[in-house]
């Protein structure tokens, strides 16, 4: 009787192993997280790159409203676009973004776009920052406003 529980478990996982190997979609899915996850780095490398800048520039809008700067990670920010104003294979970027800054436990404060100047040699500057949004804290957290 054990061994044709183990023969009968062993004939079901091999079936599933090649229903696997030979389904296109999960074979698809795979190299879409694959991709996917490409994306995901080279945006974390970017916004690891200009997290000085970009702290900069949060901080200089949310002192006059906060009295607890807030902070954020690379899932709050979308890369909207990067332009390259010099022509191909120039170093000089305009990047734009948009980030979402918050305060506690991923508590969003509201929705900011910041326009970057990216060359080379120098540091990243601030081109335009823009609050479009803002977004209520809850009760626990309303002390934290300056007004």
């Amino acid at each position: 009787m054990k061994k044709r529980c183990i023969l009968i478990a062993t004939i079901s996982t091999l079936i599933v192993v090649v229903l696997t190997i030979n389904n296109p979609y999960v074979n698809t899915t795979a190299k879409q997280i694959e991709e996917e996850s490409q994306d995901i780095l080279y945006q974390d490398v970017i916004i690891t790159a200009l997290a000085p800048t970009i702290d900069k520039a949060i901080d200089e809008y949310y002192k006059n409203v906060l009295t607890y700067l807030p902070g954020y990670d690379s899932s709050f920010i979308k890369i909207l676009n990067i332009d390259r104003p010099n022509g191909n294979r120039t170093w000089h970027f305009i990047i734009d973004i948009e980030v979402e800054p918050f305060i506690g436990p991923h508590i969003a404060v509201g929705k900011d776009r910041i326009s970057l100047d990216l060359s080379y040699p120098g540091i990243p500057k601030i081109l335009k920052f823009e609050h479009i949004e803002d977004y209520p804290l809850p009760e626990r957290y309303k002390d934290l406003y300056l007004h």
